[in-house]
């Protein structure tokens, strides 16, 4: 039996409406992106591939080609690899071995990467291998960790070894430099390797300080390394201030005081004079935060200073060396306090009988030197001989407008002799005034 082109057509028809019309084939996913790809920081052999996609990652291969040749030296793939951290979707894998390559040097890296879904990317500037040999120092040491003023100089030694980047063998490296830094500042020495890879040197030390052994690159492909920094400090020789006097302890304001003191250093037979130190001086204040200026000095050959200064007001020299040597140490010395008196007068005073039984006293007080007390007492007193005197009453002088003026009426009979009297405050002088007769 024949079948007809049109038949043929309804039945393909009604498969279509059976079995529905083709699906195209599925969009591709996001394909792999490689991050980086480097030597592994302290394993410079072992290469380390970051790489993220949307799928877990099921194939990595690297292509390692030579930065001096641009050929390429090996092709590391498969299960030489092993996730290092993250996830299949997005991590870091490691070769599980360090890899074996021809020569020391610079390597660049391309990756390829595919995932579950079959998404493959090439990433040709993925990196670099920094396939050295690592320098490492053991044992460095110092034989001491303090030096004085005597004992400056420091032998420091060590072993310097290189870690090979294919076999991780760690071996010592002969015949190379290794300098002595001071502070990552100065190099202080710049001693060689023996067969075994140790150094030794002697290092001179001005000042407390870090000292550590520094391998620098060199053309033969061991890269940079550093041993832990030992800290030097310094013994200072002790000193202090002995026989600080003073020519006064109360002075009048504007007169002069003079300081002697011997700057002293000790020594294994005990204290001696230390002359040629330099040093400052100031004359402090009790209140706290002023003071006045003294001066600059050197101590003379015997140890000793001698320094001349007015006060302004109470209080005490200080005196602080210093030194260009920091092996030697600062000394602050101070002095017993000094009383400065600021002066104080009465410019008049009158005395004047008002009645058989009563004197009327009144007069002016003057403070010249600038301050004045917030309250100033004025004792009146009286004497039969003008000698012995006796106080009579207090009253309190007031500004005037012209003067710091005081009066006050005294019950007094027969003659006598009147004066006003101002008692010291520790601040400011005593002062009388010229006595007044007062017949009866």
């Amino acid at each position: 039996m024949t079948t007809s082109r049109a038949t043929w057509a309804a039945a393909g028809a009604a498969l279509l409406l059976l079995s529905g019309a083709p699906s195209a084939q599925a969009a591709p996913g996001q394909v792999p992106a490689v991050r980086y790809a480097n030597s592994v920081s302290d394993d410079l052999g072992t290469l380390q591939v970051a790489v993220g996609s949307d799928s877990a990652i099921t194939e990595i291969k690297a292509h390692i080609v030579s930065a001096a040749t641009q050929q390429e030296v090996a092709t590391v793939g498969g299960d030489r690899f092993a996730l290092f951290s993250g996830t299949s979707t997005d991590g870091v894998w490691r070769t599980k071995e360090p890899l074996r390559l021809p020569a020391l040097g610079s390597y660049t890296v391309s990756v390829e990467a595919t995932d579950a879904d079959g998404d493959h990317t090439v990433e040709n500037s993925a990196g670099f291998m920094s396939y050295f040999v690592a320098a490492q120092f053991e044992n460095f040491r110092t034989d001491r960790s303090r030096i004085d003023t005597d004992h400056r100089d420091v032998r420091v030694e060590g072993v310097l070894k290189g870690r090979w980047p294919g076999t991780r063998e760690l071996k010592p490296l002969p015949d190379r430099p290794v300098d002595i830094d001071v502070d990552a500042v100065t190099t202080g020495a710049t001693p060689r390797t023996d067969a075994q890879g140790r150094f030794s040197a002697v290092v001179r030390l001005d000042n407390a300080a870090g000292i550590r052994a520094v391998h620098r690159p060199d053309a033969a492909g061991v890269i940079y390394g550093e041993s832990p920094a030992a800290q030097i400090t310094v013994r200072q020789v002790p000193t202090r201030w002995s026989r600080l006097r003073t020519t006064d302890r109360t002075v009048n304001y504007g007169q002069q005081v003079t300081l002697t003191a011997m700057l002293e250093r000790r020594t294994p037979k005990g204290w001696v004079p230390f002359g040629g130190q330099h040093g400052g001086a100031l004359f402090a204040h009790p209140s706290g935060g002023q003071f006045e200026t003294v001066g600059q000095f050197t101590t003379a050959e015997d140890g000793t200073v001698t320094l001349t200064h007015a006060p302004a007001e109470y209080g005490h020299f200080e005196l602080t060396s210093r030194s260009d040597d920091p092996f030697i140490a600062e000394a602050s010395g101070q002095s017993l306090d000094i009383a400065v008196l600021r002066a104080s007068r009465f410019t008049s005073f009158k005395a004047v009988r008002t009645d058989a039984h009563q004197v009327n006293v009144q007069g002016d007080i003057d403070f010249p030197d600038g301050r004045q007390p917030a309250t100033i007492d004025v004792r009146i007193q009286v004497s039969r001989d003008g000698k012995s005197w006796a106080d009579a009453a207090t009253v309190e002088a007031r500004w005037s407008g012209s003067g710091n003026a005081f009066s006050a009426d005294i019950a007094r009979s027969g003659t006598s002799y009147f004066r006003a009297f101002f008692r010291s405050t520790g601040i400011f002088q005593s002062a009388a005034s010229a006595p007044v007769r007062v017949a009866g």
